[in-house]
């Protein structure tokens, strides 16, 4: 392979990124299917088949994925692809499958070292998906209109204003953190890229701090999953004032589930019951 074909291939490396995890949905594959078949899965609406949208079967690699969608790049090279978050999240998978295959699925004890990759899973598999990365998008979209606004009204400000301005930021704490529009934009750009790293490194230490229970039925159809996995569920959160409605880790009644498998949930709650 010569160096243009090296450079194109790298250009197609990874491409296809999921943000539900292939792997993950692998637990899912139709247990029936003939030998010769490819393994796939049952994709429907989330309101279940009807006659003019009747299920699909799909590949897990077909299915829960776009372009680039954790790819950094960089303003110096736009045909650059930085995939250190797509690996990561590889390797938090990958363990994530051993744990389930090992020790989930087996009812075995889990122990810190088992927990952890369940942890950082659910943690990623709640922030990595195209809804989450809407709500950061607009979240900061609103900021940076407000920084704009601001930015277009101090355009006509009177000497005055000016100077006090500037005596009033001449006052300010330096070594505070701060964020100029430039950050607000590159956030902007790609949520995902620049936050989900953080998400995950607040999260799972919370969720260390929990209880974890593995929920386990023989029934079918069993535990079924979707493009956003991880539910955050209150059942008291309608008791309290408005304000306080949205769910928290912190509430002693929250429990945040996602399946595991068509026969394990977890379940992360400050509840006292068994592990399995």
């Amino acid at each position: 392979m010569n160096r243009h074909e090296r450079r194109k291939a790298k250009r197609f490396e990874n491409k296809a990124q999921h943000f539900v995890a292939k792997g993950y949905t692998k637990a899912w594959c139709d247990p029936t299917r003939a030998p010769q078949e490819e393994p796939f899965v049952w994709v429907m609406d989330r309101d279940g088949p009807t006659e003019y949208k009747p299920a699909k079967r799909r590949a897990p690699k077909n299915i829960f994925s776009e372009p680039d969608m954790y790819t950094i790049r960089s303003a110096d090279d736009p045909e650059a692809r930085d995939l250190r978050l797509e690996h990561g999240l590889g390797r938090i998978e990958a363990a994530f499958c051993a744990v389930r295959r090992d020790y989930v699925e087996a009812r075995r004890p889990l122990g810190p070292e088992q927990r952890a990759p369940l942890y950082a899973f659910a943690a990623a598999a709640q922030w990595r998906t195209p809804g989450a990365r809407e709500h950061i998008r607009e979240e900061w979209q609103s900021a940076l209109d407000k920084m704009k606004a601001m930015q277009a009204a101090a355009e006509n400000w009177t000497p005055e204003r000016r100077a006090r301005e500037e005596r009033l930021s001449a006052i300010r704490d330096d070594d505070a953190p701060t964020m100029d529009m430039e950050d607000v934009e590159k956030l902007v750009a790609a949520p995902l890229q620049l936050t989900l790293p953080a998400y995950m490194k607040s999260l799972v230490p919370l969720y260390a701090r929990m209880k974890l229970s593995i929920i386990c039925t023989e029934k079918a159809p069993g535990f079924i999953t979707g493009d956003e996995p991880v539910v955050w569920f209150d059942p008291e959160a309608c008791k309290r004032p408005p304000f306080f409605q949205s769910p928290g880790l912190g509430y002693p009644t929250i429990e945040v589930t996602m399946p595991i498998s068509p026969t394990r949930m977890m379940l992360i709650s400050h509840m006292e019951i068994p592990e399995y």
